[in-house]
């Protein structure tokens, strides 16, 4: 009777001790959680109400914008799960899934969609893998540090070289081939493995204010050009945003941006050394990055160096419902944040030279 009450007690003793380990990590990760980007949308405020932010444009407190709405208030938000029977419960399931994820960031989901419609799908969305494989729980959840933007390198795990390592017996390792040593560790993976930017162009505050809707409020979903830009040191992927305040003042951010289209094999060299666009901006000139003919814009497909003052983006306003473009009365406001660099002329030079791959 005795051992018997002891194994009891023992068993209790245990289940206890479970249930208060589940309730402290669950406690930690929540407390981690509210300081959290997914959570305060720290992210878009940094970049928003900054010295040369768009708010510098608008006069409209990051608060009292729509953006917010889109970020998680809680666990529910990605966690929650309808049972057959009505019932709502918790799911680790829910959260895995990248139509989760997809229902606020719609850019990557636009990406997946117009990748697919062309045949060039990501080769991992091809391979079956999901968001988590490559975003970590604390990337996700947190990490009790408050961040002010993804693009702070303390904020992310995600990187090629996690999984595609010399060691790795279930990736492709990434090979020392010529084309990946050349450049003496100053290119990143993105540059030569990113098929190309995709950004929502030309978002007007003025047409959002008459509409209040998203899709009406901007020129399109624009995926032909790569940016290149400077991040860590290296030279890396990026993207844009235009916008267009509701006085049709413009404004132009820059940033290193991860677009999910990920080539198996990388580009050549002949799609950045040399090229046009290159050698127009390596020249000191004005490249244009669209054309509008016969009442449709066409944007410039290939690589492009970031140079601000060269690169010459075109700004539309509606007339009639249709998106034409105007010539604003000032210049835009550029901003660069803390983290994407643009090109020296000396880094001009050499990708102005033409270049061809030798095994």
């Amino acid at each position: 009777m005795k051992s018997k009450l002891c194994f009891v007690l023992s068993v209790v003793t245990l289940l206890m001790m479970c249930g208060w380990s589940v309730y402290a990590d669950q406690q930690q990760q929540q407390d981690c959680f509210s300081s959290s980007l997914h959570h305060t949308a720290e992210g878009m405020r940094y970049w928003y109400e900054a010295e040369d932010g768009f708010m510098a444009l608008t006069g409209i407190p990051y608060d009292k914008l729509g953006c917010k709405q889109c970020h998680a208030k809680s666990c529910n938000d990605c966690h929650l799960k309808k049972t057959k029977e009505g019932r709502l419960s918790y799911s680790l399931e829910m959260a895995q899934k990248n139509e989760t994820c997809f229902k606020c960031h719609v850019r990557e989901s636009a990406v997946v969609k117009m990748d697919k419609d062309k045949s060039t799908s990501d080769v991992h969305t091809e391979a079956g893998m999901t968001c988590n494989d490559c975003h970590t729980s604390r990337e996700i959840h947190g990490d009790g540090n408050a961040y002010k933007t993804m693009r702070d390198p303390a904020a992310k795990d995600a990187a090629c070289s996690n999984c595609h390592t010399k060691d790795s017996e279930d990736y492709p390792a990434i090979p020392g081939t010529k084309s990946h040593t050349v450049h003496k560790d100053k290119l990143d993976c993105n540059a030569c493995h990113v098929r190309n930017t995709m950004t929502c162009y030309n978002c007007h505050f003025g047409e959002f204010a008459k509409t209040k809707s998203k899709p009406k409020s901007f020129v399109g979903k624009i995926k032909d050009f790569l940016l290149l830009v400077k991040y860590k040191g290296k030279i890396t992927s990026g993207n844009l945003q235009t916008l267009v305040s509701s006085e049709n003042k413009p404004f132009i951010i820059y940033a290193p941006y991860l677009t999910h289209s990920i080539m198996s094999d990388g580009r050549k060299c002949g799609e950045c050394h040399g090229t046009e666009a290159v050698n127009t901006v390596a020249s000191g000139k004005k490249h244009a990055m669209s054309e509008f003919k016969d009442g449709k814009t066409q944007f410039y497909k290939g690589i492009v160096p970031l140079v601000p003052d060269l690169l010459n983006w075109p700004f539309f306003n509606k007339k009639d419902g249709k998106w034409v473009p105007f010539e604003a009365e000032q210049k835009p406001l550029v901003q660069m944040g803390l983290y994407a660099e643009p090109f020296t002329q000396d880094e001009l030079n050499k990708l102005n030279v033409k270049q061809t791959y030798e095994k």
